[in-house]
């Protein structure tokens, strides 16, 4: 290549114009069966499926977390088999060992495939297949998480029997319509 020759052109393939393009694409789109109002309809269809499983997704969430706030709390006397502190938070209790309770912290480690017994108080299976832990509160449960407001009934006032009448006579309660009842 010399800067005295003049430089080749490579020849282009003939190409129609691109009206004519337009007007062949047109011709095949209309030709085609209605594929959009399909496709639209399917994703509709799909959208409905998932919205329906997030909302009851939702709701079993809201359900997991009300049942799992009734259990955290302070367990008085048990302490975990696994770091050996008082339970404070959830309790886990092993349904197939006779006495074996972790703490949130142990369960968790259980989850990741090894059981901990480092405090050694009583002969456990080391394998992780031989336990089936479950949520688990007694008697001396204490528990830290007070519910919302709305979740329960709140007991209704009672009418002491020195207090006004509810009626307006501007007596007391023992002496006007509680007279004939025995406190």
């Amino acid at each position: 290549f010399s800067i005295d020759q003049p430089s080749r052109r490579r020849r282009l393939p003939h190409h129609p114009p691109p009206t004519r393009l337009l007007a062949t694409f047109v011709l095949r789109l209309t030709s085609m069966p209605d594929l959009t109002t399909a496709t639209d309809e399917a994703k509709a269809k799909r959208r409905m499926e998932i919205e329906a499983k997030l909302s009851d997704l939702r709701l079993q969430q809201a359900k997991e977390t009300e049942q799992k706030a009734a259990y955290f709390g302070e367990h008085a006397g048990i302490t975990c088999d696994g770091c050996g502190v008082a339970i404070i938070g959830y309790r886990y209790k092993c349904k197939d060992c006779s006495n074996h309770d972790v703490c949130e912290n142990c369960y968790d480690t259980h989850l990741s495939g090894r059981v901990n017994n480092s405090l050694g108080k009583q002969v456990i299976s080391n394998k992780v297949e031989d336990h089936r832990f479950a949520l688990h509160k007694d008697k001396g449960f204490t528990p830290l998480v007070k519910k919302a407001p709305g979740l329960t009934e709140a007991k209704s006032a009672r009418v002491k029997p020195n207090d006004p009448c509810s009626c307006g006579s501007n007596k007391k309660f023992k002496k006007c319509c509680g007279a004939g009842k025995a406190a």
